[in-house]
C-alpha cells in the first residue's frame, strides 16, 4: 500500500495533488487542521494535512483478502442453487397443484421471487372447480395481486428539500443523483446544489463536479457533520439539495454509524436505500437490514437493464414495506430514470412471462 502525506491550504488542492500522485482510486484515510512549526505557524492561518492511500494490486495481503471473498461467493452461490433446485422440484411435484398453477409457480420461480411471496401470489387464484383460470385472467390477477404487494408511494423527492442517497458500493448511487439532478434542474426548474461526503474515492469527488459543471449548479465537498450542515445552510434558498455518500459495506457497522452521524447533523427529508437489480437476494436482505439505522424512507433500484429476473424489487419492498421511488435502466444522464407506481412495477416484474 502506497501512502502519502499532503498539507494544503483547502481540500480542493489536496484532492487535485492526491489525483495527480495516487491516482483517482486513492482514498483519503484521514484529514486534520495542523499549524506549520515554528513562530511563524502560529501567525499563520491553520493548514490541512491529508493522508492519503492507495491499494497496489500487487499486495499480497490484498490478493488473500479477495481470495477468501471469492471463495465465500462461491460457497453462498452453490447454496442459492441448492435451494432454487428446492423449490424448483417442490412446484413440479405431481399432485402438488394443477397443472396449470404449478407451471406458473415455476414461471414466478424463474424470476427470483421468493417461494412464500409466490404462495401468496398464486393462493386462491383458481376457480372453485380448483383449475386454474386462462391464462390472460391469470396474469391479470396476478400483475394486479404483485402490485397490492406495493407500498403506495409518491413522486418521491418532488417537495422535500434535502435528499440524501445511501446504500453499498458500486449500485450507481452518484450517477443515479446526478440523474435526479438534471431532472429537477432542466425539467422541473427547480434550484439544485450537489454536496458529496464520499472524499474517500478521489474520482467520485471528480465525477460529481464533472455533473455539476454540465447542469451549471454548485457542488459542494464536505469532510465533518458540521460542514455538512453549514453546506445545507448556505444552499437554505434551494428547492432540493442531494447529497452523496460514500459506500458502505454493510457488515461494517462503524462506517455506518459515521454515516449516521452525518445524517443526524442535517436530518435529511427524503433518504433514498439505493440497490442494484444485479445484487444476489440474500445479499440485499442482508444490506436492508443493516442500514435500517440510516432511516431510510425510500427505495431505489439500479441496473434493471442488467438481469432479466426482476423477482429481487419484490421481495425486498415486501420485507421492508417501504415505497420503491425510482428504477434506472441504463447509465445516460438523465434519461435512464422514471418514477414507478405499484402497477408500473408489477408489469416490470413480471414481463412477458405466462
Amino acid at each position: 500500500m502506497k501512502i502519502k502525506r499532503y498539507v494544503v491550504n483547502n481540500m480542493p488542492e489536496a484532492l487535485s495533488l492526491i489525483k495527480r500522485d495516487l491516482g483517482p482510486e486513492a482514498v483519503i484515510i484521514s484529514s486534520r487542521k495542523v499549524r506549520l512549526p515554528g513562530w511563524r505557524g502560529w501567525l499563520a492561518p491553520e493548514q490541512l494535512e491529508v493522508t492519503a492511500a492507495l491499494d497496489e494490486k500487487d499486495d499480497s495481503s490484498t490478493q488473500q483478502v479477495l481470495w477468501q471473498e471469492e471463495r465465500r461467493k462461491w460457497a453462498q452461490e452453490i447454496a442459492e442453487v441448492k435451494t432454487l433446485l428446492k423449490q424448483v422440484t417442490m412446484a413440479q411435484a405431481p399432485g402438488n397443484e394443477p397443472g396449470e398453477l404449478a407451471r406458473w409457480r415455476k414461471l414466478l420461480l424463474d424470476l427470483e421471487i421468493k417461494a412464500e411471496i409466490i404462495d401468496q401470489l398464486l393462493q386462491g387464484i383458481a376457480d372453485n372447480t380448483g383449475v386454474a383460470r386462462d391464462d390472460a385472467t391469470m396474469r391479470q390477477q396476478l400483475l394486479d395481486r404483485v402490485a397490492g404487494m406495493f407500498a403506495p408511494g409518491h413522486p418521491a423527492g418532488a417537495s422535500a428539500r434535502v435528499l440524501t442517497f445511501v446504500g453499498p458500493t458500486g449500485v450507481g448511487k452518484t450517477t443515479t443523483l446526478a440523474k435526479l439532478a438534471a431532472q429537477f434542474s432542466i425539467f422541473n426548474k427547480r434550484k439544485v446544489a450537489l454536496v458529496t461526503l464520499d472524499t474517500y474515492r478521489i474520482g467520485a469527488v471528480d465525477q460529481l463536479q464533472t455533473y455539476g459543471e454540465i447542469l451549471g449548479v454548485p457542488v459542494e465537498v464536505v469532510m465533518t457533520p458540521k460542514e455538512l450542515k453549514e453546506a445545507v445552510h448556505r444552499h437554505r434558498e434551494k428547492d432540493a439539495i442531494l447529497i452523496d455518500t460514500a459506500g458502505r459495506p454493510s457488515k461494517n457497522r462503524m462506517s455506518i454509524a459515521e454515516l449516521r452521524g452525518f445524517l443526524d447533523a442535517i436530518a435529511p427529508m427524503e433518504t433514498f436505500l439505493v440497490l442494484s437489480c444485479t445484487t444476489k437476494n440474500r445479499d440485499l436482505m442482508s444490506v436492508v437490514e443493516d442500514f435500517k439505522v440510516l432511516n431510510y424512507n425510500s427505495l431505489i433500484f439500479t441496473k434493471t437493464d442488467e438481469t432479466e429476473a426482476l423477482g429481487a424489487i419484490l421481495n425486498i419492498a415486501h420485507a421492508t414495506s417501504m415505497p420503491v421511488a425510482y428504477v434506472t435502466n441504463g447509465q445516460n444522464v438523465p434519461d435512464d430514470i422514471e418514477v414507478v407506481d405499484p402497477q408500473k412495477l408489477a408489469k416490470m416484474i413480471l414481463g412477458a412471462v405466462g
